[in-house]
């Protein structure tokens, strides 16, 4: 099968979205398909191994790094060189457009796959907005489009409204390689991990104060994996209110089951997870959660941590319950593995493969 992936950023360094994407192409391509990638100009070494057409983009200004790419004659000369079986598009925008037109242009099935969170858009746009320009984009995309697919039933409930009735929807969960599963570690001292982006929708401040109370309970190592627009003023947060936690970047993705293995939970307040990646990779290695109970974390958590309210001292309570109580720690670790079978990579990429064969053949 022949697939064109169009999409407005394919870099590791873009977050959970993009790190789908490129999982996705990968797995594809492991399993004997073509993969033509339509994206940006901006790459990062992701991009290496892959067909990558490279269209006109402009660096959106009101978020850090991402694309919006613009057609070229270049375009339609490659995609009628490449002849898709299935065009599939990743997010509603200008990426997302192009595959809809040159679907119609080149009478192919379209595909749709939609990540973000319509509040999260907010945040870095029309900050008034509330989400409904987010959901009256994916809307009139689904109605262009012949199937779309979304991350989580959270993330396909928060949409339906704005979807027609007439055209298919599915949820296929993202998928967790491999290298993830595996026996849980033995941390010697207590350590909490976030891993995530450092941006406004992690709600990093709600973290701090937790991890800060934390802190003055019982001796505990805080380690904040990843990078971000936010990351200066975070740091000068975290001097204020005395906590200490160490800074540690962006690390490759395959050093991350090691880390998560020599923590004791991985600890991530976010409120507009759609699926929440980290959450699955760290449950595969063997940790347990703690989340809010907002956006998909309980759907994707389940047994394998705790889902609290956002407040302070009833999260922090939970991250003192799992550090203390040895017993309760195992449990829910034992739970977390076992939850974590269902995100296969295997599983992500069969679903993908079905997608495409029934809308092939409609």
């Amino acid at each position: 099968m022949r697939v064109a992936i169009f999409t407005d950023n394919f870099r590791e360094d873009m977050g959970g979205g993009t790190r789908i994407v490129i999982d996705l192409a990968r797995g594809l391509r492991d399993r004997g398909h073509e993969v033509l990638v339509i994206t940006g100009q901006f790459l990062d070494g992701a991009a290496k191994e892959f067909d990558v057409l490279r269209l006109p983009s402009l660096r959106v200004p009101f978020y850090d790094k991402a694309e919006m790419i613009f057609p070229s004659s270049s375009l339609v000369k490659r995609l009628k060189e490449f002849r898709p079986d299935i065009i599939h598009y990743h997010e509603p925008f200008t990426a997302g457009m192009l595959a809809v037109m040159m679907g119609k242009a080149l009478k192919r099935k379209v595909v749709g796959s939609i990540y973000i969170d319509p509040k999260h858009l907010s945040q870095y746009s029309i900050k008034i907005d509330r989400g409904s320009l987010a959901k009256a984009l994916v809307g009139f995309m689904n109605r262009q489009s012949d199937t779309t697919l979304f991350i989580s039933e959270y993330q396909r409930r928060t949409y339906s409204r704005f979807l027609s009735r007439r055209k298919p929807v599915r949820v296929i969960y993202p998928g967790v390689p491999d290298m993830f599963f595996g026996e849980p570690g033995n941390p010697k001292v207590n350590r909490v991990v976030t891993v995530c982006r450092i941006a406004p929708e992690k709600n990093l401040k709600f973290a701090f104060k937790v991890m800060a109370r934390v802190q003055r309970e019982v001796e505990t190592e805080y380690l904040l994996i990843g990078d971000g627009p936010e990351r200066e003023r975070i740091e000068r947060y975290a001097r204020r209110i005395g906590l200490e936690v160490r800074f540690v970047g962006r690390v490759k993705r395959e050093d991350l089951p090691d880390i998560y293995r020599s923590s004791t939970l991985l600890f991530l307040p976010s409120k507009t997870e759609t699926f929440g990646l980290v959450f699955a990779e760290a449950m595969a290695s063997g940790i347990p959660v703690v989340a809010l109970n907002r956006g998909a974390a309980a759907e994707v958590i389940g047994d394998g941590g705790i889902v609290c309210r956002e407040d302070v001292g009833e999260v922090a309570e939970a991250i003192l319950r799992i550090i203390k109580d040895r017993r309760l720690r195992v449990s829910i670790s034992k739970k977390a593995r076992r939850r974590a079978e269902l995100f296969r990579m295997g599983r992500f990429i069969r679903d993908h493969e079905r997608v495409y064969e029934e809308v092939i053949n409609i």
